[in-house]
């Protein structure tokens, strides 16, 4: 991956520079087939301050979401799925152990079987700078 023995001024290789260009840009020509998603839907793991970040998920729940969905489907004929844990939660139940293994559960499905974009960081000005 890096020359060994380079220290702290490790430059990645070319190959994985062209390859990381490629997928920020956008370019799924330009990326290995096996670095090109295969799954019928677009699948978003939304982390998020429940406390402090109801008014914009709402605001994404009654605006954005569906017209993501039928963008994904007029347009690719995929389905675009959202992953929110929080909705109908009690906030009593937000740090339960449970829930967080099925939250890292599900964050990893969407890392692996999204056809796009599979996370999205809310922040906002409530929100920890040094999250724990």
């Amino acid at each position: 991956m890096w020359p060994s023995g380079v220290g702290s001024s490790r430059q990645p290789c070319p190959r994985e520079s062209a390859l990381r260009k490629a997928a920020v840009s956008g370019n799924i020509n330009a990326l290995p087939p096996h670095h090109v998603p295969t799954g019928r839907s677009v699948r978003v793991f939304i982390c998020a301050n429940p406390d402090d970040t109801e008014a914009e998920r709402n605001a994404l729940k009654e605006h954005v979401y569906p017209k993501l969905r039928d963008f994904c489907r007029e347009n690719y004929g995929i389905e675009f799925q959202v992953v929110d844990l929080y909705w109908g939660v009690d906030p009593e139940e937000w740090d339960n152990p449970d829930l967080q293994r099925l939250r890292m559960k599900l964050l990893e499905e969407c890392l692996k079987t999204s056809a796009g974009p599979c996370f999205v960081l809310m922040r906002s000005n409530e929100s920890p700078t040094n999250p724990s």
